[in-house]
């Protein structure tokens, strides 16, 4: 993929402009209604899949959510062409994840802050995954929201990348050094290593020609390259994600909503459930594959 390196200015100039004529203006303009996750019409599919094909995310609401005991993420992947699961430790079985308090099901993953009520800033899933393993697409279905808060933001990588090209190429170039970013190993309980450092790019191309983004702005448990390139190149970017953006999307999952694309970065705000009551469930899928461009 040419248009990622910098001395390839036609082939960027003419991706970029497929990418901004007709790019949605509302969250509305993502959403793609759903009757029967496990019996999806073309249009459906399609729907989702050209809106992921353009802005890398769609929105799916299921019009009769009460009727949906069950999670349709595995059927709904399956049927969108997807099947290379990311079966984490935190993940059940069929390798998906109930973001819930206390849902992981590896036990010293409880307190990690996808299975807490707290705020989560700007990421993608999997940066700490080996950079021959991203995460590249990621789904949420949501079956209960939280009694107050929990909302995301959503951003998609590619409109970073062409702000940072257009604006700050000499950022864009430290962030795609492979020593970038290193996410320090994980440490067991015995004090052995549970999982190695991880070092790579902000920004990769995957062997099949896909833009990949992996980031996350903690400030814990991270280690920038330490050169002034980098250091200039991490500010530049935190700014852009705090700039006002037109194409930043906000809103809540509801019960019956979900999120579908190829591994943006999102933000999650804090949440609350009342005090022994019925608390939010999301699940989650994650899988090593790119969603297609159409079936």
């Amino acid at each position: 993929m040419s248009r990622l390196f910098l001395d390839h200015a036609a082939d960027y100039l003419s991706w970029k402009a497929r990418k901004q004529n007709g790019y949605p203006s509302t969250l509305a303009d993502l959403v793609v209604e759903v009757r029967d996750p496990w019996a999806m019409t073309a249009d459906e599919i399609n729907g989702i899949l050209s809106r992921c094909a353009h802005s890398n995310m769609a929105l799916f609401r299921v019009t009769d959510p009460d009727r949906i005991q069950d999670n349709p993420l595995p059927a709904m992947t399956a049927t969108l062409g997807v099947a290379n699961l990311d079966k984490n430790l935190g993940a059940d079985g069929e390798g998906m994840s109930a973001l819930t308090p206390g849902g992981a099901a590896f036990a010293p993953f409880a307190d990690y802050i996808p299975y807490r009520e707290a705020a989560i800033g700007w990421h993608t899933d999997g940066y700490y995954n080996p950079v021959d393993q991203p995460v590249q697409t990621l789904c949420l279905y949501c079956q209960r929201p939280a009694h107050e808060g929990g909302e995301n933001e959503w951003l998609d990588p590619d409109l970073v990348y062409i702000q940072l090209r257009d604006q700050h190429p000499e950022a864009l170039r430290a962030l795609t050094h492979p020593e970038a970013m290193t996410i320090p190993a994980r440490m067991a309980a015995d004090g052995t290593i549970a999982r190695p450092e991880r070092t790579g790019p902000v920004f990769s191309v995957t062997p099949a020609g896909h833009l990949h983004m992996r980031f996350t702005n903690r400030t814990k448990s991270i280690r920038w390259r330490d050169d002034d390139a980098t250091r200039q190149a991490l500010e530049i970017l935190r700014q852009i994600l705090l700039a006002p953006e037109p194409r930043r999307f906000r809103g809540r999952l509801e019960q019956g909503w979900g999120a579908i694309c190829n591994n943006v970065l999102h933000t999650r705000a804090a949440f609350a459930d009342p005090p022994g009551g019925p608390r939010r469930v999301l699940y989650r899928a994650r899988f090593f594959d790119h969603l297609p461009a159409s079936l």
